[in-house]
C-alpha cells in the first residue's frame, strides 16, 4: 500500500502545506488588525519557526547529534542563502502589491506560480512539460481567474508586484528541487528563516523598536509555527518532487478554495457562484496531476 502511493507523496505534501499556509494567511489577517507589521511578525515569530525547524531535525534523526547537526548544515550555504534573498525580496513585492492593489489580483497573479514553475524548468532544459501538465496549469489558473474576479482598469506599473512574487516563488522552488543534494529540506527552510529574522531585526530597528503585547505575541507565535510547519510540508514535497516539479507545483492552487472556506467560517464571507465554479475547476486540476503522477509509476 505504502509503495503505491509513494509516488503521490510529494503531490500530498505540496497540498497538505498549501492548507497550513491558508491558516497562516488567516493568522496574517488577524495580525494586520492588531497592527502588527512584517517585520514584527520576522522579529518575534521567526525564533519560533527556528525553533521547530531544529526540534524537527532532531527528531526525525532520534536526537543524534552528529545526523542532528548535518541534518542542518548545508553542504553548500549558496542556494539556502540565495533562496533566502529571494524570500526578502518576495516579502517586499506582496507587501507593495497588497498596499496598491486589491487582493484579488494580487492573489490571482502570484497564483501564477506554478505557470512560471514551468517555464523556469522549460527555460533551463530540467523538464518538458507533457499535455498533462499543461491542462492542469490551465485549469489551475481559470479557476483562480473565476474565484477572485480581479477588479479592472488597473493597468499600473504595481500590477508587476506580484507577479515578480510569482516568479521568485517560482525559482525558490525550482532550487529546492534542483539542488536538493546541496542541503536538506530542513536546512533550506532553517536558512531561509534566519536570514529573513536577521534582515528583520534590521529593519526593526532602523523604524523603531516596538513590544508587541500578550495577546499580538501570541498570535505572532501561532503565526510562526503555521509557517514553520507548512515551508517542513512544501521544503521536503518540492525537494522529493525530481522530476515531477511541473505537477507538484500546481497542487498549489488548493489554497484557494481553502481560503475561501475560511473566510466564511470567520469573517461571514460569502463568494459567488464564479467562486465554487473556480473551485472545482482547480480540483480538476489536481486530479490530473494525480491522474498523471500514477500512470507514470
Amino acid at each position: 500500500m505504502l509503495a503505491k502511493i509513494k509516488h503521490l507523496l510529494p503531490l500530498i505534501l505540496v497540498a497538505a502545506a498549501a492548507i497550513l499556509f491558508s491558516f497562516n494567511d488567516l493568522v496574517f489577517k488577524h495580525l494586520t488588525k492588531l497592527n502588527i507589521s512584517w517585520w514584527d511578525f520576522l522579529v518575534f515569530g521567526v525564533p519560533v519557526e527556528i525553533i521547530l525547524i531544529i526540534f524537527f531535525a532532531g527528531y526525525i534523526n532520534n536526537f543524534n547529534k552528529k545526523r542532528w547537526i548535518e541534518e542542518l548544515i548545508p553542504n553548500s550555504y549558496f542556494f539556502p542563502l540565495l533562496r533566502g534573498g529571494l524570500a526578502i525580496i518576495a516579502i517586499a513585492f506582496i507587501f507593495l502589491s497588497l498596499k496598491n492593489l486589491p487582493l484579488s489580483t494580487t492573489t490571482m497573479l502570484v497564483q501564477t506560480t506554478p505557470i512560471w514553475m514551468a517555464m523556469v524548468v522549460y527555460f533551463f532544459k530540467d523538464e518538458k512539460p507533457d499535455k498533462f501538465v499543461i491542462i492542469s496549469i490551465l485549469l489551475g489558473f481559470i479557476g483562480v481567474v473565476l474565484i477572485v474576479k480581479p477588479s479592472a482598469g488597473l493597468f499600473s506599473l504595481f500590477l508587476l508586484a506580484p507577479l515578480v512574487v510569482a516568479i521568485l516563488n517560482s525559482i525558490m522552488n525550482f532550487i529546492i528541487t534542483k539542488f536538493s543534494d546541496d542541503a536538506s529540506p530542513l536546512s533550506y527552510a532553517l536558512w531561509l528563516f534566519i536570514s529573513n529574522g536577521i534582515i528583520g531585526l534590521l529593519i526593526w530597528i532602523y523604524v523603531g523598536v516596538k513590544i508587541p503585547n500578550i495577546q499580538q505575541l501570541l498570535w505572532i507565535f501561532l503565526g510562526g509555527f503555521l509557517g514553520a510547519s507548512a515551508f517542513i510540508f512544501l521544503t521536503y514535497g518540492l525537494s522529493i518532487a525530481k522530476g515531477n516539479f511541473a505537477r507538484t507545483g500546481v497542487m498549489s492552487y488548493i489554497q484557494i478554495p481553502c481560503a475561501i472556506l475560511l473566510g466564511a467560517i470567520f469573517y461571514g464571507e460569502r463568494p459567488e457562484l464564479t467562486a465554487y465554479l473556480g473551485t472545482i475547476l482547480i480540483f480538476l486540476a489536481g486530479i490530473v496531476v494525480i491522474y498523471k503522477a500514477k500512470i507514470n509509476n
